[in-house]
């Protein structure tokens, strides 16, 4: 296995055996990636409490083509405090984790869409977020894998700006523009998911 520092997201981790851990991690180098960090729940001191979702890293990794890659140190990282202030902003990261983890392909680097996932951090941290915000990221991730759904009413208009703008908070939706996009989305997304995302009932209610 060659050794590569990485520019990664945590999308979600797993415990392993009695002091290890399973991370997904989205990479701006590679893709969608699976680490083993060995001890990482025995000791604070290797990896500093630093392997939970949300945050992003510069991260050495160990790589291995099929199976699980060795996280052998961190050497930045953000952790965004201010996004796990507010129930609606964590809500809504933690479920944009699960998202991209759903639709994306293992080892496929996706630039467009580690920058989109990191701008919706950036925002989130910087104020709480909302319905709209949502669903600009979500119709900006179809649009990045080759999902973009056909948007051919006057109620889905913001949609389509929504692909013409990198910036979050830019475009603004009606009640009832919001109302459509999210039938549209909700009903895009679940035809390319393989399950059921459990974030996303929760910031079903919270919306």
């Amino acid at each position: 296995m060659k050794s590569e520092q990485c520019h990664a997201i945590i999308l979600s981790t797993l415990n392993y055996g009695e002091s290890d851990r399973i991370v997904s991690l989205f990479t701006l180098e590679h893709g969608r990636l699976r680490g083993f960090a060995k001890s990482a729940r025995a000791s604070r001191k290797r990896f500093g409490g630093q392997l939970e979702p949300t945050n992003r890293l510069e991260v050495t990794l160990s790589l291995k083509e099929d199976g699980l890659s060795r996280i052998e140190r961190i050497e930045q990282s953000s952790c965004y405090p201010e996004l796990r202030e507010q129930l609606e902003s964590l809500a809504l990261a933690l479920y944009a984790c699960e998202l991209v983890e759903a639709l994306t392909p293992e080892g496929h680097p996706l630039p467009r869409l580690f920058r989109l996932l990191s701008t919706l951090f950036d925002h989130l941290a910087a104020q709480t977020g909302s319905a709209a915000d949502r669903r600009f990221f979500e119709i900006n991730v179809l649009n990045i894998l080759g999902y973009r759904p056909v948007l051919d009413t006057a109620l889905l208009q913001p949609l389509s700006d929504c692909m013409k703008t990198g910036s979050f908070g830019k475009i603004r939706f009606s009640d009832t523009e919001l109302e459509a996009a999210g039938r549209l989305l909700d009903r895009q997304i679940s035809s390319h998911c393989t399950h059921p995302l459990k974030s996303r009932a929760f910031l079903d209610n919270l919306n």
